[in-house]
């Protein structure tokens, strides 16, 4: 068991919020109303607040509300030179306090030279749990990646030390893409998923297990790391979800490889997953959710490879229902479709279309309001016209009060230029994923967008309280 280290964020900052001025939306385009900026200046320990070479870039946000009481919200993602930030609000949004996350980097007393893939959940007895990946210095061996996991007792104020739940050394593994879950029925008890990539040297690897690890004392400690799945393929973007049954889900998409380039070769992929009725301390077989051509978004003007991939599903559930979505862009439309479960995966429906068009649509982010609404939010490329200098993007959000049969469409936000973002392996990043959380009373959005609606830097972390 580690010791708490509790870390008072009395380094916090705390805002209003700023409400970001959109431009104004086309005729007969509804709109929702302009979202606000919530990541900016940071304070931080005097050994990482040293000149950086760039802007800060927040990326990647994930959003959590407190089941008990939704005005708690708490918003975490990753941002260099910082690592983890984690932003707390206590009134629904409106105003918002931020930090980096304690005891991480080394300039503040931890281990690690970077972190990435936060992921934050919120328990019923109002525990936070921000999971992250994180990366020791490289040594002669190899380049040690541990899965972390950050606890708050009191919505956010102070936060323990980081608890390492698998520490793997590539090569010859390497941990990617957890996911956290806290338990909504047993107070203290939350749940991890990552993957291990078999990793040889100079070879991009394609071969992973699926690993699962709990803790039933509130994070202080939890249990060995154990293989729940494996194809010998790639499966990825694990998501955690739990059914009003008590069913413990694990949704991902699996294929021989998930190819990151440009243009794919037509690839069938599969969204499936698997099914645990013990906390997950054993599993059942794999159920397919559904079954589709994995894509890749592509810069419409340049023809240039964007980090959008058809791995990034997006999974969520009510009761007993379950929904999952993804995109797909070919060459002469593309779509973004959900598809549903009402006997807590079992069985599965034909998928329905959210939207489909012929401008590039790409990174969808589902969750379920309280009232059975689902919402799905997600980016696309409508007004860009054919020569700008500039990749304008938007985000969309859509509601279905017909458990996905039919979808309402209204414009959140934009447009920002996506090429305006910075450059990683394999295009623009602004994330792998979006955070989308449902309320009593509709839904809590935090996404990113870059120039010209950012104001801190190159890209900026919006939040967005959404009506059902």
């Amino acid at each position: 068991m580690r010791a708490r280290a509790a870390a008072a964020l009395g380094a916090l900052i705390l805002l209003t919020g700023c409400d970001a001025a959109q431009k104004p939306t086309e005729p007969n385009e509804p709109s929702l109303p302009p979202p606000r900026i919530i990541s900016g200046p940071v304070l931080m320990a005097a050994d990482c607040a040293a000149p950086s070479p760039s802007a800060p870039r927040p990326a990647e946000p994930s959003l959590a509300a407190d089941p008990g009481d939704p005005q708690q919200l708490v918003a975490s993602w990753l941002e260099s030179p910082l690592g983890t930030v984690v932003a707390v609000s206590h009134d629904g949004g409106e105003t918002w306090s931020r930090s980096a996350l304690p005891g991480l980097l080394t300039c503040a007393a931890g281990r690690y030279v970077h972190t990435s893939d936060p992921w934050v959940s919120i328990g019923n007895d109002g525990t936070t749990y921000v999971a992250s990946l994180a990366t020791r210095p490289a040594t002669a061996t190899g380049t040690a990646h541990d899965i972390v996991v950050s606890v708050s007792r009191d919505h956010g104020t102070t936060w323990d030390a980081p608890v390492v739940v698998e520490t793997a050394t590539a090569p010859p593994l390497q941990p990617d893409k957890e996911a956290i879950l806290a338990d909504p029925r047993r107070p203290a008890s939350a749940y991890a998923v990552w993957v291990d990539y078999r990793v040889v040297s100079g070879v991009d690897p394609s071969v992973n297990q699926v690993m699962f690890a709990r803790t039933s004392d509130g994070g202080r400690t939890w249990s060995t790391p154990a293989a729940i799945y494996s194809g010998n393929d790639e499966a990825q973007q694990n998501q955690l979800l739990m059914t009003a049954g008590g069913v413990l889900l694990d949704v991902f998409v699996e294929a021989p490889s998930l190819p990151g380039i440009a243009h794919p070769p037509a690839l069938p992929v599969k969204i499936r997953l698997i099914r645990s009725s013990d906390q997950g301390k054993t599993w059942l077989a794999p159920i397919d959710a559904a079954r589709f051509t994995y894509t890749n978004t592509v810069d419409p003007g340049t023809g240039s490879q964007l980090r959008f991939f058809g791995q990034n599903i997006s999974a969520a559930s009510a009761g007993n229902a379950v929904y999952v979505s993804w995109f797909e862009d070919h060459s002469d439309f593309s779509t973004i479709l959900v598809a549903r479960s009402e006997d807590a995966g079992l069985h599965w429906r034909a998928p329905h279309v959210v939207v489909r068009e012929k401008a590039e649509a790409f990174l969808p982010t589902i969750a379920v309001a309280g009232d059975a609404t689902v919402g799905v939010l997600w980016f696309d490329f409508r007004h860009f016209k054919a020569g700008s200098p500039t990749l304008d993007t938007d985000v969309w959000f859509s509601t279905s009060r017909d458990r996905g049969v039919h979808w309402i469409e209204r414009r959140a936000a934009g447009p920002f230029d996506l090429r305006a973002a910075p450059a990683v392996r394999y295009g623009p990043f602004i994330g792998d994923y979006m955070g989308l959380v449902g309320l009593p009373d509709g839904f809590a959005a935090a996404f990113v967008q870059a120039k010209p609606q950012s104001r801190n830097g190159p890209t900026d972390v919006f939040f967005s309280r959404i009506p059902g």
